[in-house]
């Protein structure tokens, strides 16, 4: 469910800084299912795609040009649920990079989509001394950032685009430092067990992510009532739980 989509004729190859990119078609897809919020009026949409893919690609780039450090050849992935950076196991050239090593490689992605967001903001304030900074719970935004400076009809499509970057980087990256695999939180928590107890790692990192992904389900649903986010911390704990029923778990 969570590993390298397999190859269509649909899918759109190019290089980004060295890296071989592919774009699975069902990012597309799913990427506009998750921005319904901007269908209205229709050039809205194309901004939220736009800018998921900006973020997207920023965030499989931080992690790519970790692996790169440590001598591994990696490629980006983007399918239906974000992406993916990859390297091959017959990859010789690079070197072992240790819990700690795996540990940066899986923050670098989160890393560079705040630092985007910082840049942004640190823009904002050099065109005006007080940026308008407005935040509020809705069905498709949560973060604003608004120079009065930028304030007019002019803009308006460049200010809803900077801020969709903005709540992807801050709000996703957030949500991907969850301690539930595969998120790169995850992936961090897990070399956190490896440190502490390398022969139950695997196992204590699958509990916590059914614990956990189960518990922020039930709270999508109780307390949100959002069916997307249920559906997705619901998919994560049933993956994890069934990986957890192989490694012969408490939960199995």
């Amino acid at each position: 469910m969570f590993g390298e989509p397999p190859r269509t004729q649909a899918d759109l190859n190019f290089s980004l800084l060295g890296f071989p990119v592919r774009i699975h078609p069902l990012f597309w897809l799913v990427t506009v299912l998750l921005g319904q919020g901007y269908w209205k009026p229709p050039e809205l949409a194309l901004l939220w795609v736009g800018g998921v893919l900006v973020c997207i690609l920023l965030h499989e780039l931080g992690h790519a040009l970790t692996y790169r450090r440590y001598g591994f050849r990696p490629w980006i992935v983007l399918h239906w649920l974000g992406g993916l950076t990859i390297h091959s196991p017959d990859d010789m050239e690079g070197r072992e990079p240790g819990p700690w090593g795996q540990m940066l490689i899986s923050a670098a992605g989160p890393a560079a989509g705040f630092l985007l967001a910082a840049a942004i903001v640190a823009g904002f304030r050099a065109l005006a001394p007080q940026p308008l900074l407005v935040l509020w719970y809705g069905p498709a935004s949560f973060l604003r950032v608004v120079p009065m400076i930028l304030w007019n009809p002019h803009w308006l499509k460049t200010m809803e685009f900077v801020n969709i970057v903005l709540e992807v980087s801050v709000l996703w990256g957030l949500l991907n430092l969850l301690p539930i695999l595969p998120l790169d939180g995850g992936h961090i928590a897990q070399q956190v067990f490896v440190l502490a107890s390398p022969r139950d790692a695997v196992r204590q990192s699958l509990v916590l992510s059914v614990l956990l992904a189960g518990t922020l389900a039930g709270v999508a649903v109780i307390y949100r009532q959002d069916w997307y986010l249920a559906l997705f911390f619901g998919g994560l704990a049933y993956v994890n739980y069934s990986a957890l029923k192989f490694y012969g778990g408490p939960l199995g």
